[in-house]
């Protein structure tokens, strides 16, 4: 009998496991468009300001302080997706007991 039910243990797990997996691919499919919006849209903003903040009449510490000021909003939108997807990750794994390791 126990061998039975670890068959079915083993089932289940392998069936969960899948369900995981297409979660995952579903999460991943989802944050395409949130990367590619970081990746390019807030990058291409990013360059352009930082691009604007090179001018001989500042200082170069000016300089630094305006590139720096033009990074938050990338890395704001890095951060948040970082932090939502450890959520995300956390209650997957409360719920599974499985780490995802590839979201």
């Amino acid at each position: 009998m126990d061998h039975i039910a670890a068959a079915e243990e083993r089932l289940v797990n392998d069936r969960l496991r899948q369900k995981l997996n297409e979660v995952n691919a579903a999460a991943q499919t989802q944050l395409s468009a949130v990367q590619d919006h970081i990746n390019f849209t807030l990058q291409q903003a990013y360059f352009k300001c930082a691009y604007e903040c090179f001018d001989r009449r500042r200082k170069s510490e000016e300089i630094g302080s305006c590139v720096e000021h033009c990074s938050v909003p990338v890395l704001n939108a890095q951060n948040l997706v970082e932090n939502e997807m450890a959520k995300f990750q956390a209650f997957l794994r409360g719920k599974s007991g499985t780490r995802l390791t590839s979201l």
